[in-house]
């Protein structure tokens, strides 16, 4: 019987795969939300990103930035040739490298040395979000808050219109954001449908918006329930491609975080 259960779950894991395996390299990748940005309570969030080339010969690397609530334009803002082996990273990426503040996602190609995309290219991207950590009363803190953000690998993901959130968490400890990344070339609508379970029943609450083309929004989930949050979201359009959502919990308190990509139900 056993055994008849582990052959179940070994037929299951491709179906699982955008979920539990990480990524290695890939000639395009989206970072779906980095930023520079001021926090709430004495917490000021920056962006960790390092990029390695991972072939054996040199490559070529550009990187957009997709803004927050606004379109974002084609060109990219970096061009690097990446010896073979070798990387590029800054503990504030979005800052020293992109020149850019707020929040909003980040494309990292690999390309040939007409600008075409290579498909021959074999990136590697971490990315980690990370705030100094606030005072607390009168004594000043030390040390730095942080939480892995995923990279992940365009057109990975499995296609679908809707997208789940599992894991978070909202109440009057923590704030609960959703965000959304629309790699689209118009603006595309979304419905966001957050219920909470807790000690008080179940909640369910609704919220629409629209992303520009190539551009992220994220916002702040309203109301006052406490409790596990499931997350629901929708393309109501069907045209966004290879969209992305997420959602963060965040300590009120502490600024302490945790993040879960959306994915399809398999």
């Amino acid at each position: 019987m056993r055994k008849a259960v582990l052959l179940l779950l070994l037929a299951a894991l491709p179906a699982l795969a955008e979920v539990i395996v990480p990524q290695t390299g890939a000639p395009r990748i989206w970072i779906p939300v980095a930023g520079h940005a001021q926090g709430a309570n004495g917490t000021f969030f920056r962006s960790e990103i390092s990029v390695t080339n991972l072939r054996s010969v040199t490559q070529r690397v550009r990187v957009y930035w997709l803004p927050q609530g606004a379109s974002g334009a084609t060109t990219p803002l970096q061009t690097y040739d990446v010896p073979a082996g070798r990387g590029f990273s800054s503990d504030d990426f979005v800052d020293r490298l992109l020149q850019q503040t707020g929040l909003g996602g980040i494309e990292i190609v690999g390309v040939t040395n007409t600008g075409a995309v290579d498909p021959q290219a074999v990136l590697h991207v971490t990315s980690r979000i990370w705030t100094p950590q606030p005072n607390v009363g009168d004594t000043p803190s030390e040390g730095t808050m942080s939480q892995t953000f995923p990279a992940v690998v365009v057109g990975a993901s499995q296609a679908a219109d809707v997208k789940e959130i599992y894991g978070m968490r909202r109440g009057t400890q923590y704030r609960l954001n959703v965000g959304v990344l629309n790699p689209a070339a118009t603006a595309q609508r979304f419905r966001i449908v957050v219920t909470i379970e807790g000690p008080g029943g179940v909640n369910t609450e609704t919220v629409e918006l629209d992303v520009p083309s190539r551009a992220i929004q994220q916002i702040l989930i309203p109301g006052v329930s406490t409790g596990v949050a499931f997350v629901r979201v929708e393309d109501l359009g069907g045209g966004a491609g290879d969209w992305q959502t997420w959602a963060s919990s965040v300590d009120n308190l502490s600024g302490d975080a945790w993040s879960q990509m959306g994915f399809a139900r398999p």
